[in-house]
């Protein structure tokens, strides 16, 4: 049960002193800051697309809408007429059947005129030539005219009728839009609601990935570096020794100095070890500068890194030697350099001025300076020296890097 707990612990404060955001388990060896830049890029551009999509789909969904309105109001019309030609058909069968009726008694009268020999009298009886002529004429048209009144009628009612039966099938074919616009409408509906759905999704993708993205480039790192190697170096929570053992011989700040005779600000501390003596990184970083025989100060590597995401750079000066290149990635357990400060010291022949023995000279600057990109000034480094921390006093052994 102990373990249990102290396990969630170291767990609780890795999290806090890293402070990742949570997709980070998701970066793998290689990715880099540009990666995650092209990334975010390209969620972007697809939420742009969804958003035209969608506006799209609404479009035609309201397309659709307007649509189903007017056939709506097409088939409410469409059975208003229908209504009206029911009407004129019945109207226009209740004529046939007078008109039908007119011809059967016209025709019966017609026929008993014939038979009571009235129709040859009636013709027969007129006084002049003309005057049979207008009253045959006249019967004659009495009969056509009934005959072309059914006809009209009878046409009147099949043309009704076709119109109706037409009328019938347009109700059809219009139920059939309207039931076509609502499926259009659901469907679209659907996809309106997947894609708010994924705005929503891809609006959560975009917020954690330019969490990330600012996250690294808080941390420093450039857009073609691996962001493994970059939070190695990024995430040390402290510092720790450059040499297993030693002694302070001066301290930071305001001193007398040991070959020069007038006092001036030490930019470091002064740890005393015999020359070719291991240096270890104080911190996880990348090799950022290297200088070689310098009047005062002999061989110096400069290294940048981070302590708990904030940069610095940190220099060594007085080398006998250097066991790693500019650009290098270093850890707290390699060895960037031997020490000296001995033979190379101006007293005993070499080409140093600013040491009288052997030693190593170890100072810390807040900020990436001295050979990074943005920044090669010396003075800049110089301007945000601080204390080294962690050291004994003056005079004072330490005997482990931690």
């Amino acid at each position: 049960m102990k373990k249990g707990f102290k396990l969630i612990g170291i767990i609780l404060v890795l999290m806090l002193l890293f402070n990742i955001p949570k997709v980070n388990a998701a970066i793998k060896k290689g990715d880099t800051l540009g990666d995650l830049k092209k990334q975010l890029t390209s969620l972007k551009n697809k939420k742009k697309a969804q958003e035209n999509e969608k506006k799209k789909t609404e479009a035609e969904i309201k397309q659709n809408q307007a649509n189903m309105e007017q056939a709506e109001i097409d088939l409410y019309k469409a059975k208003e007429e229908v209504e009206n030609l029911k009407v004129r058909i019945e109207k226009t069968n209740s004529e046939l059947e007078k008109k039908k009726k007119e011809s059967e008694e016209l025709l019966v009268l017609y026929q008993k005129l014939q038979e009571d020999n009235i129709y040859f009298e009636y013709v027969t009886g007129a006084s002049t030539m003309t005057e049979l002529i207008m009253r045959m004429d006249a019967i004659k048209q009495l009969t056509d005219y009934n005959e072309q009144q059914l006809t009209e009628l009878e046409m009147l009612v099949n043309n009704n009728n076709k119109m109706t039966k037409e009328l019938d099938n347009y109700q059809v074919e219009l139920d059939k839009k309207i039931e076509k616009y609502n499926q259009t409408i659901d469907e679209l509906g659907d996809k309106v609601a997947d894609l708010v759905e994924g705005a929503v999704t891809i609006d959560e993708e975009i917020s954690t990935m330019s969490e990330l993205v600012k996250y690294y480039q808080d941390l420093g790192c450039k857009d073609d570096q691996d962001l493994i190697a970059c939070v190695e170096i990024a995430n040390n929570d402290r510092w720790v020794k450059p040499v297993t053992k030693g002694r302070i011989n001066s301290l930071f700040g305001l001193r007398f100095h040991p070959t020069q005779h007038v006092w001036k600000n030490h930019n470091g501390i002064d740890i005393g070890v015999s020359e070719g003596t291991p240096v270890y990184a104080a911190a996880a970083g990348q090799v950022g500068a290297i200088v070689k025989k310098s009047s005062c100060g002999g061989n110096m590597m400069y290294i940048w890194t981070y302590i708990k995401g904030k940069p610095y750079t940190y220099v060594y000066m007085h080398l006998s030697a250097f066991k790693k290149n500019v650009g290098d990635k270093v850890t707290i357990n390699d060895v960037v350099a031997l020490s000296g400060g001995g033979t190379s010291s101006y007293k005993n022949g070499g080409y140093d001025k600013c040491t009288t023995g052997a030693h190593l000279h170890f100072g810390i600057s807040e900020g990436h300076h001295f050979g990074a990109p943005n920044d090669l000034s010396l003075s800049k480094f110089n301007s945000y020296l601080i204390n080294p921390p962690g050291f004994p006093g003056l005079y004072e052994w330490f005997y482990s890097r931690f």
